[in-house]
């Protein structure tokens, strides 16, 4: 296997090609052989379990194409492309009404606030708002706000920064020899066999003495005695007749 996935350059106008199968599943076999460090995020793999080289180039290269498809927008021909899609959107809600002076001020204040986040999730947002399908927090009787299209837009984003995590977790993992030695296994068979036999000498499971037995009988009367004692006491308060105990004989038989 050469290539497992081709793919064309992704840019902040541009949404990220779809995943593989392949690649989707190449991730997950090399996601599932990491071990943990000794540091919170430090992952480890076996030099034998490691990405091989080609393998190794193909996770970089979707890496990389995620990395583009998350850049802000950088030319004007983006900025322009984010100012066109915020019009659209606002132009959209009779409440906005601003004259053409005023819709102009307002669209380059909220395409600055809107720097951050690439062109095509603020495509994909300023959809999901005109469908009303948002999960951000909105009034759809106004038009939407810079804060919630950028809020918007961070969660659009979200599927594609979990993807590049996984792909971060397998590439930066610090690859180990974790292959085993003969003297280090017969080392190991040693301090096995040594901890066999000292099992063999003692008893794991021993038997209780008489007098155990009495001393755990007679702390379980004890603290019989002790709740129906509390019980008696109970009843007595709430003017209830003591209670009748389970040993004592029926006075007449059962019908």
């Amino acid at each position: 296997m050469t290539r497992v996935q081709t793919r064309t350059a992704s840019t902040s106008v541009s949404p990220p090609e779809p995943v593989s199968r392949l690649l989707l599943d190449l991730v997950s076999r090399f996601q599932n052989r990491l071990e943990d460090g000794d540091r919170p995020g430090h992952k480890l793999i076996s030099a034998g379990l490691a990405p091989l080289e080609h393998e190794r180039a193909a996770l970089e290269e979707r890496r990389q194409h995620l990395l583009g498809s998350l850049s802000p927008p950088a030319s004007d021909e983006a900025r322009a492309k984010m100012a066109k899609i915020v019009a659209s959107l606002l132009g959209a809600f009779p409440t906005y009404g601003a004259d053409r002076e005023d819709a102009r001020i307002t669209v380059g204040l909220i395409v600055r606030a809107l720097d951050d986040v690439p062109v095509w999730t603020v495509q994909r947002a300023a959809g999901l708002f005109l469908k009303n399908m948002q999960k951000t927090r909105w009034n759809p009787e106004r038009a939407p706000t810079a804060p919630q299209i950028r809020a918007e837009a961070k969660l659009v984003m979200l599927d594609v920064e979990v993807e590049l995590h996984r792909l971060d977790q397998v590439l930066s993992a610090e690859i180990v020899d974790s292959a085993t030695t003969e003297d280090e296994r017969k080392a190991a068979v040693a301090h096995w066999n040594q901890i066999k036999s000292q099992m063999g000498r003692s008893n794991v499971i021993a038997e209780r003495t008489a007098e155990e037995i009495d001393r755990e009988r007679q702390e379980m009367r004890r603290a019989n005695d002790l709740v129906e004692q509390r019980d008696a006491w109970e009843r007595e308060r709430a003017g209830l007749p003591p209670a009748r105990s389970p040993f004592e004989p029926r006075s007449s038989p059962i019908v």
